[in-house]
């Protein structure tokens, strides 16, 4: 084996409130618990309350850490993505915009998303991922910093899209504390790369290939070779049993353990590259 470096996350977004919950959340544990891989679910309030046995039922996973993704999936800033490409984007052309929350209406989600999560999970939560993912993350909002760090997050994820707002996001954004904004006990992690594979279907030029695990694999080498964090992405999109994760996502996901495995690549969850950081 070739003496290589690099890091990857595994995070999902959990969000669907459907059969799709526990498809994805069964076919995840299996495929984490045969590779021994750490992995990290963000589930929206919706989706617990409704399916919160699907969630119960793997949360004592060792390998698996837990995080939030708002009560209604409500965005913590506006996005307007403009891909210039003249395609359309998620029905509409040539642009898109979506509105992000108000100060009430993040405080209001964040909140009580952490108070379900204590409530039926019994855990604290520490973690929280930013529905759809902002350019350049929240460096511009110490007002929605200060409502996560009032709330006890510590690891986030919201830096996930490019200066068009859409993707994918560069791997120069590498995880960082927000010290500067005067949150130095909260990391971003952002998603480097594309945040599923519909999104790469979406914006990808195929200079790697005509497959996402074409994408996938250029990507392996170059956090190898440059020794980064990799915080791959997906969603509990149309995984309507077992059967269907593996024979979707589970496939360019075990794909991409395996390939990464061999080239001497960890995996890493976000509470230990957390306490890793903050020890450096």
């Amino acid at each position: 084996m070739s003496t290589t470096h690099g890091s990857i996350i595994f995070g999902y977004d959990v969000e669907s409130t459907s059969d799709a919950t526990s498809g994805f959340l069964q076919g995840a544990q299996q495929l984490h618990r045969k590779h021994d891989v750490p992995w990290t679910i963000y589930v929206t309030g919706q989706t617990l309350s409704a399916r919160i046995e699907d969630v119960r039922a793997v949360m004592d996973e060792p390998l698996l850490s837990i995080g939030q993704h708002t009560f209604n999936h409500v965005l913590l800033k506006s996005i307007y993505m403009r891909p210039d490409d003249g395609k359309p984007i998620h029905g509409r052309s040539p642009n898109f915009f979506h509105q992000g929350g108000t100060l009430e209406q993040i405080q209001q989600e964040i909140h009580s998303m952490q108070n379900l999560i204590a409530d039926l999970l019994e855990i604290e939560c520490r973690g929280l991922t930013g529905p759809w993912g902002y350019y350049r993350g929240l460096v511009d909002r110490p007002d929605i910093l200060q409502i996560l760090s009032d709330n006890g997050i510590k690891w986030i994820r919201t830096n996930a899209r490019d200066y068009r707002d859409c993707q994918p996001t560069p791997f120069s954004e590498q995880p960082f504390f927000y010290t500067d904004q005067g949150f130095s006990e909260i990391l971003e992690l952002g998603v480097q790369g594309y945040q599923d594979d519909f999104y790469w279907d979406r914006f990808d030029d195929r200079r790697f290939g005509d497959s996402y695990q074409d994408y996938l694999f250029a990507m392996l080498e170059k956090v190898a070779d440059e020794s980064l964090v990799w915080n791959v992405c997906s969603h509990d999109h149309g995984t309507v049993d077992v059967e269907t994760f593996f024979q979707t996502k589970g496939t360019w996901i075990e794909e991409l353990i395996i390939r990464a495995k061999d080239m001497g690549i960890r995996f890493i969850s976000p509470p230990d590259l957390y306490a890793e950081m903050v020890a450096a």
